[in-house]
């Protein structure tokens, strides 16, 4: 069986309800998809309906409806549909091509999908977006969140749990897709809110201060303690301090700034080690988005959402 084939069975709706149970399995859970999801519910701002494709248990339609937006949620799995719709959220059972197939021209504003482009094979993910871009108004966005494959984390656990992944689409990938389907204004970026568990000292290491200021020196004791009160040794003491004035200090002082330097120099590498692993050790999920032009064409460039 080949890649697409597989990836039509994955879209299907399952009467088995597997997607369903191993959701249950790994112990996914209401506050901790809306805890993921509720950084794309702003880019919905303003929007009439929004559709939530492969809406899972339909946390984000309920993200959106509690915002007063109209939004719908479409999914294949049969008791991941019960269950949603047992809890009074409007979510159809449906392969999610069909329901496109069957909405009208220009009746959505925006179009939500997360972790489903993974389960299909590209004809298929050229299919998703142009007739997302079809059912768009003018101006809608489009949002496909997807598992980074710049990220460590979904290469060593994430990606590979879930039977029904079929390709890593990197972002910058997903943006050309779209703009490639006519939409403009397209970016990519991760998602903050899915922060990798791995290396957590790493993530420390890369975001804390630098911990020696320039032009400075580490302190230590620069006076002779007193030695006792008779005369004899306070005359001793005196002796002692001016020659520590005169002849010690400015070489210690020397030897403290020079180690000063030299630590502040071994801290700023550490931190750029630091930064550079969680480069590879970032957000476990990642997005494009574009915007349906209205009438003018799409931009040809794919910044990196600040």
């Amino acid at each position: 069986m080949g890649i697409q084939e597989q990836a039509a069975i994955a879209i299907q709706p399952d009467p088995n309800s597997l997607d369903y149970d191993f959701h249950r399995f790994i112990g996914m859970n209401p506050e901790g998809q809306r805890g993921v999801q509720k950084f794309y519910a702003p880019y919905f701002a303003g929007c009439n309906k929004v559709v939530d494709l492969a809406c899972g248990d339909g946390d984000f339609v309920a993200l959106l409806l509690e915002q007063g937006i109209d939004a719908l949620g479409v999914d294949a799995d049969v008791k991941t549909c019960a269950d949603a719709q047992a809890k009074g959220l409007p979510v159809v059972c449906q392969n999610v091509f069909d329901y496109l197939e069957a909405t009208p021209d220009a009746s959505v504003d925006g179009i939500f999908s997360a972790h489903l482009v993974e389960h299909l094979a590209y004809p298929q993910v050229l299919k998703l977006i142009s007739e997302a871009a079809r059912i768009l108004r003018p101006g809608g966005r489009i949002i496909l969140a997807t598992p980074d494959c710049r990220s460590l984390w979904s290469h060593l656990d994430m990606y590979y749990l879930h039977f029904g992944h079929v390709s890593f689409y990197h972002p910058r990938l997903l943006s050309f897709l779209l703009e490639h389907e006519g939409f403009g204004s397209v970016a990519y970026d991760v998602n903050p809110n899915t922060a990798s568990p791995l290396l957590p000292n790493v993530q420390a290491t890369a975001s804390r201060a630098p911990a020696y200021a320039p032009g400075q020196r580490l302190p230590y004791l620069r006076t002779v303690p007193p030695q006792g009160n008779s005369l004899l040794n306070r005359l001793s003491y005196t002796i002692k301090r001016r020659l520590v004035q005169w002849l010690v200090l400015p070489l210690t002082d020397s030897l403290a700034a020079a180690a000063h330097e030299r630590l502040a120099a071994l801290d700023d590498e550490v931190r750029r080690l630091g930064s550079d692993l969680q480069g590879i050790n970032g957000p476990f999920e990642c997005f494009a988005t574009g915007i349906k032009p209205q009438g003018a064409p799409p931009t040809a460039n794919t910044p990196r959402l600040q």
